[in-house]
Parts: structure tokens; sequence; C-alpha cells
């Protein structure tokens, strides 16, 4: 399988036994949510796009919210349990702190540039969205499948990491120097990418460490 998101969005969406008026309203709403934003995005505009009209929309979705909610719900439900148990098993193989640091960063860092549309969404709307915050939070939770408590776990069996950080705050280490990175390079075009996550790496290494 594809690690692109929404690659992997379009093959479902095709394969489900939906009218074809939704499926368009789906398929529309996908590109320009990720090329205008939700919030810059009209419903009149879905229906231009997907060659339908807005009663065709208002049909299948009762607002534009519930549309959202169409492409991120599957999305998050489906395919985010696949990239989270291949990630976590491939953060297995690794041994020392250095090791696993530079995995995590370059890896979950190629992930989010792949998917920036995905991540600039899902991110948006889960400020916003309680809803949409509890399903990230159950999928990256999911017991025996917890990202938290494996990333934990592994990080503490190299015997380099210190005693006093618990799980949360390991895994939002990673997550906010990625993040934070991932969101500036949007704006500010970085020199040398390479250079700027070797330091970030270095942070992380300084800051874990005995």
């Amino acid at each position: 399988m594809s690690e692109i998101i929404f690659d992997n969005y379009r093959t479902w969406l095709e394969g489900q036994k939906i009218p074809n008026g939704e499926r368009k309203s789906l398929l529309a709403s996908l590109d320009l949510f990720a090329k205008q934003g939700y919030d810059g995005t009209s419903t009149a505009q879905i229906a231009e796009y997907a060659g339908v009209s807005q009663a065709t929309i208002f049909k299948y979705f009762k607002t534009k919210q519930d549309l959202l909610m169409a492409i991120i719900e599957p999305v998050i439900k489906n395919f985010f349990p696949i990239y989270r148990d291949d990630f976590l098993a491939k953060l297995k193989e690794f041994r020392t702190l250095r090791e696993f640091i530079h995995f995590f960063v370059q890896n979950r860092y190629k992930f989010a540039k792949d998917n920036q549309d995905a991540v600039i969404i899902l991110i948006t709307q889960a400020l916003v969205s309680p809803q949409i915050r509890k399903l990230i939070v159950d999928t990256l939770k999911k017991p025996n499948h917890s990202i938290p408590d494996e990333v934990g776990r592994i990080l503490r069996n190299t015997g380099e990491v210190r005693s006093d950080l618990d799980e949360i705050t390991l895994v939002r280490t990673f997550i906010g120097s990625i993040g934070s990175y991932f969101l500036q390079s949007r704006f500010w075009k970085t020199k040398d990418e390479q250079h700027d996550l070797q330091l970030i790496e270095e942070q992380i290494l300084a800051f874990l460490k005995n």
C-alpha cells in the first residue's frame, strides 16, 4: 500500500457502493479542501468542481462539516491504523537512542511532506473540532497499539533515556519538533533541509539522553 493518504482514500472511495453524485461530491471536496483549505472552500465551489448541483450535495450531506467528516473519518479509521502499525514495527529495529531518533525524525518528516495536504487539513480541523481530536487520539492510543506506550517502551529499552520523562512527554518532544518545523517550512523556504533535520535530531537527543 502507498503511504500517500489521499491516494489511498481515492482508491477506497472508488470501491464503495455509493451514488455517483455522492462520490463526485467527496472527490471534489477532497481536491478543493487540499488546495484552498476547508474555510476557503464553499459548497457552491464544490458543486461546480464536481459537476453537480448544490442540492445534490445537500441530499447526501446536511452541512459542509458533514462532508469533511465523510472524508476524515474513513481516513483516520481505515488508513491511519495501517500507517501506525507499520511505523511501530519499523521502530523496533533500532537499538540505540541516536538510531531511533534519526529514523523517527527523517521518516515522519518525509511522511508529513508526502501527505502535506492531509496533514494540514487534519491539524487545522483538529484545532477546532472535538470530534476530530477524539478520532485522532483514539487511533493513536488504541489498546495494544498505543504510539506513546510503544515509543516509550522502545526508547527505555535503549537504556539511554532520562527516567523522569513520561511516555506522553517523549512523544510530544518528537511530534512538537517535527510538526513545528513542517509548518514553518510551508511558509519559509529552508536553505538546507537535511541540515535543519540533523539539528532537530541533536536537540531531541540532548533533551532525552541521560
